[in-house]
């Protein structure tokens, strides 16, 4: 028998004994996590509850180090044969076993856990060698080239790596940065048994690495890795859900024979998929069918599931438990934090725990953690979640119902008013209220108006009283649903153990239902008082007959560092376009990291004979009434000349539409097509610019970033407008205000630096190559004319020439510019 506190930090063994007495003093199964230097547990996850039989399935993909910690309330520390079975199975793996007793006083190690040695510093020298002329890279990478650049950011992130520092990079088109922070990440990894995870945000960063760059990396590293990249369970078919589908499908689909054969098609695939992945179909689903078969965790059976072992999701999450380099997007990075947060145990996250996080594409981060931390009130949500409740025989009240009905019990009355008097019509209540919500909500949106942000002057306004009178009664009919759904639940719970196990399925989806109505009682009551200083509110027309109740914090910086932050010791952010004017603090402030270590790295690239930036001196100021009808007539001519080879990027769609519908019968004249966007697929627009001759590009939104052509198909690039955020936009506007009322400057410290970061990655479309040649005009004076100009200009290329012309000389230039070089 050990010393119990020479075993576990004192938070542990009290973090224990509260999971204990949560349980009701019952058999309990921990994972604790082993400090490599003080050789304690300090941190554990609840593994399961009173069957250890469950177990081995759990933590077959844990790594040496950990220690499965279970409890025996009789006090009698031997182990059982379960025990031993379970300990022999993980102890082979360098995992220990424990038992102790229910006061965590006593402890009585099974199998000692192999401690990892402490960590390994990864050696700079070698790494810069795979670098190095007539390295490993040179030698078997047919289009390397050495760039110092390179080699500047990789040896800062080894610094970060090994020193557990966090640190801003930017790193300019072409430099090569996806190489220099694998290499350090997987040399750690593999070295320290620690997993690292990259996020992304886009899937062609993520395609990028996972089908090209870690496939180099594994002919040029002189050890073996295992990278993965990671989906979301919903991207993977349920197997339970899959067979129950095969049996519905007849019924559900009976008049509707293009879902039938739309399902026929899913079924074959499913014959021969090993992955059960959303991404492998070749061909296009339907949401509504995909959401019948894709995996939920709220609906997963876990262990007691038929299909357990041979579960997609399952199968998947093993792999990235057994990973050395985990890949993801900047949506699962968040999703994965905030369920952790949200569970004090911290086992329902969807990665593993990592202590090491890089973060590509960063420039994207802010927005995407401002969207994704909101919580929104969607009637669309609500209306899917009542038609999977109440819809036909196989949904969940009516199928409960019959199951019910079979019953031989005294209670069976009470079961039966329960659903007929009380579920039922509350359904069709809550259904009728739900068929009025666009009408009550779109009579406060003006004309053609979109978004309304909800402020003191929205509720003061004559439509607001309708909103709130009619989702108070929303709120209250969600609640009385809630309770009844409760009150079923807690009747079945009445059952002899023997009927309640045959409703094991139904009580798992029931307890799903129940915390799903939950959730849109907090967010309706959210959205509907929109008191919470902290966070703006809005409504946002998304479509027709749909609307929906937005909201988004004003400050992510504190919860980011909750969220993530404060969990890892070493964190690297990575973009070509993280400084404004040659500083970071921007984006440093907005993601509360004001002590991070930085590094700035000009583009390889040689931007002086490549490309050259024209600005027109004698047109209207950008922001001034007419503007884009003075331009397009000098638009047209520059387009005509070109002939192609062009992209146009707007800063709104109601600009891109006027201008096409000016320009397109003239260009088509001529032989020139225009693809717009709005009027074809992001893909469809880039891939037939590509293969055709005599396209241009209009767009905006999207296409100021992650857009990589190279070559002569891409030789002049205009942008219409400095790409200020617009100032009624619910997030900006309130931004702003919070600026304003902390005396600071809302237009320099918030709309100039969010335009500059916009505007460096719109210019970045062009020169993607050490050989691609091109011009790019920039329509907007106002980068010459006004003071903040300056802020524009010195973020771009330091060698990049700048010209200052009249419209005219750039108009009968046209052709010159982009069948010559440019300077």
């Amino acid at each position: 028998m050990e010393n119990i506190k020479e075993l576990m930090s004192e938070n542990v063994i009290i973090d224990i004994k509260n999971k204990i007495e949560e349980a009701g003093g019952q058999e309990i199964f921990l994972l604790g996590y082993i400090d490599k230097k003080t050789k304690k547990v300090t941190d554990i996850d609840l593994l399961a509850r009173g069957n250890s039989n469950m177990v081995p399935a759990i933590i077959s993909d844990l790594k040496p180090g950990m220690m499965i910690i279970h409890n025996h309330p009789s006090g009698d520390l031997s182990p059982s044969a379960a025990d031993i079975r379970v300990a022999s199975r993980t102890g082979n793996n360098g995992i220990g076993f424990a038992i102790i007793n229910n006061e965590v006083t006593d402890i009585y190690v099974v199998v000692v856990p192999k401690i990892p040695d402490e960590e390994i510093k990864i050696d700079k020298d070698e790494i810069i060698d795979i670098f190095s002329p007539g390295g490993q890279m040179e030698k078997l990478l047919r289009d390397y080239e050495y760039r110092e650049q390179q080699l500047a950011v990789l040896e800062k992130i080894i610094d970060s790596l090994n020193e557990h520092r966090y640190l801003f990079v930017e790193a300019g088109t072409g430099t090569g940065k996806s190489f220099a922070y694998l290499l350090p990440a997987l040399y750690w990894s593999v070295k320290n048994k620690e997993c690292v995870v990259v996020s992304t945000n886009t899937i062609n960063l993520q395609e990028q690495l996972m089908g090209k760059d870690l496939i180099c990396l594994k002919k040029i590293l002189p050890f073996s890795f295992k990278a993965v990249l990671v989906k979301g369970r919903n991207n993977y078919v349920c197997k339970r859900k899959q067979k129950l589908l095969e049996k519905r499908s007849a019924d559900i689909y009976s008049d509707n024979p293009d879902k039938q054969e739309e399902l026929v098609k899913i079924l074959n695939w499913l014959e021969n998929t090993e992955t059960g992945s959303r991404s492998e179909l070749s061909f296009v689903i339907k949401t509504d069918i995909w959401e019948e078969l894709a995996s939920e965790s709220d609906l997963c059976l876990k262990t007691k599931c038929p299909y357990f072992n041979s579960c997609f999701f399952m199968l998947a999450r093993k792999e990235v438990f057994s990973a050395d380099l985990l890949i993801v997007n900047h949506h699962l990075l968040l999703s994965d934090a905030v369920l952790k947060s949200e569970n004090a145990d911290n086992d329902n996250g969807i990665l593993p725990k990592y202590r090491k996080l890089i973060i590509d594409e960063a420039h994207n981060l802010v927005d995407t953690a401002t969207a994704h931390l909101g919580e929104p009130f969607y009637i669309a949500a609500v209306n899917k979640y009542f038609q999977r409740l109440y819809h036909n025989k196989y949904s969940l009240i009516p199928a409960l119902r019959e199951k019910l009905a079979r019953l031989k019990s005294a209670d069976l009355d009470r079961f039966l008013k329960i659903i007929d008097n009380k579920i039922i019509p509350q359904i069709l209540k809550i259904k009728e209220i739900s068929t009025g919500y666009f009408n009550v909500f779109d009579n406060i949106l003006e004309n053609e108006e979109k978004v309304i942000r909800v402020d003191e002057n929205t509720k003061a306004g004559e439509h607001w009283q309708d909103i709130l009178e009619y989702s108070e009664n929303m709120l209250l009919h969600l609640q009385k649903m809630g309770i009844y759904l409760q009150e079923l639940y807690e009747e079945i719970m009445k059952l002899p153990a023997s009927d309640i196990y045959d409703f094991d399925e139904m009580l798992i989806e029931l307890e799903s239902y129940i915390l799903r109505c939950q959730l849109f009682i907090k967010a309706l009551d959210f959205n509907i008082k929109a008191e919470d200083s902290d966070y703006v509110f809005w409504i946002e027309k998304k479509g027709e007959n749909i609307i929906n109740q937005e909201n988004a914090p004003l400050d992510i910086a504190g919860l980011m560092a909750e969220l993530l932050w404060d969990r890892l010791d070493t964190l690297v952010l990575t973009s070509a376009t993280l400084t404004v004017n040659k500083d970071f603090s921007f984006f440093q402030k907005s993601l509360g990291l004001e002590k991070s270590d930085t590094l700035q790295v000009e583009s390889p690239f040689n931007y002086s004979e490549q490309a050259e930036l024209l600005i027109p001196e004698d047109i209207l100021p950008a922001n001034s009434p007419g503007f884009i009808e003075s331009v397009i007539d000098d638009l047209e001519k520059i387009l005509l000349a070109v002939a192609g080879r062009t992209m146009v990027l707007f800063t709104s769609y109601r600009m891109l539409n006027y201008c096409e519908q000016k320009l397109r019968d003239s260009l088509q004249e001529a032989g020139i097509n225009i693809l717009a966007q709005g009027n074809h697929s992001r893909n469809y627009i880039i891939e037939r610019f590509k293969q055709e001759e005599n396209q241009i590009i209009f767009g905006t939104d999207s296409f100021w970033e992650g857009v990589d052509i190279k070559g002569d198909n891409l030789q002049l690039l205009i942008i219409m407008k400095l790409p200020f955020p617009v100032p009624d936009e619910p997030v900006a506007a309130a931004r702003m205000e919070m600026l304003k009322k902390e005396g600071k400057n809302p237009f320099f410290q918030y709309s100039i630096p969010r335009a500059v970061i916009r505007f460096k990655q719109g210019f970045g479309r062009l020169i993607r190559s050490k050989k691609d040649r091109g011009v790019i005009i920039c329509f907007d004076n106002r980068i010459i004319t006004k003071q903040y100009g300056k802020f524009f200009l010195n973020s771009l290329p330091e060698d990049c020439p700048v010209r200052y012309l009249s419209i005219d000389s750039l108009t009968k230039e046209g052709v010159i510019l982009c069948l010559e070089r440019p300077h």
